[in-house]
C-alpha cells in the first residue's frame, strides 16, 4: 500500500470549522540545481480541490512558489457534526492525493 502524502485534520469553530492540511511534496520551481549542476526539473502542486459531503467548496491554485511540504489552512462556514469534508490535490506531473475527515 502506498503511503499518503496528506494529512487533513479539521477542527470546529463558531462558525464552521477550520481545516489544516500537509502535503509531503518537493514543490520545485525548476530554478534549483541539483549535486550534479544541472536543474532540478519543474515539480509543483498546480490545485487543491476540497469539498463538503461530496459538493465541491473551493480551490487552492498553488504554483512553483509555494514552499516544499506546504501547510494549507481554511475555514468553511456552516458545516456540522457528521459531515465529511475531502481534500484532492493534483501536481504538474499529474501525480494526486486525497484526504477526508469526518466533522466530529
Amino acid at each position: 500500500m502506498a503511503r499518503k502524502r496528506t494529512r487533513l485534520k479539521v477542527e470546529k469553530t463558531d462558525i464552521g470549522i477550520r481545516a489544516t492540511c500537509l502535503i509531503k511534496h518537493p514543490m520545485e520551481t525548476g530554478n534549483r540545481l541539483g549535486s550534479d549542476g544541472n536543474k532540478i526539473p519543474i515539480h509543483y502542486i498546480k490545485y487543491v480541490k476540497f469539498s463538503v459531503n461530496g459538493e465541491h467548496a473551493g480551490t487552492l491554485n498553488l504554483g512553483p512558489g509555494v514552499s516544499a511540504d506546504p501547510y494549507l489552512s481554511f475555514d468553511i462556514a456552516d458545516v456540522k457534526t457528521g459531515d465529511t469534508i475531502a481534500l484532492q490535490w493534483e501536481d504538474n506531473k499529474g501525480e494526486s492525493d486525497t484526504a477526508e475527515r469526518v466533522v466530529k
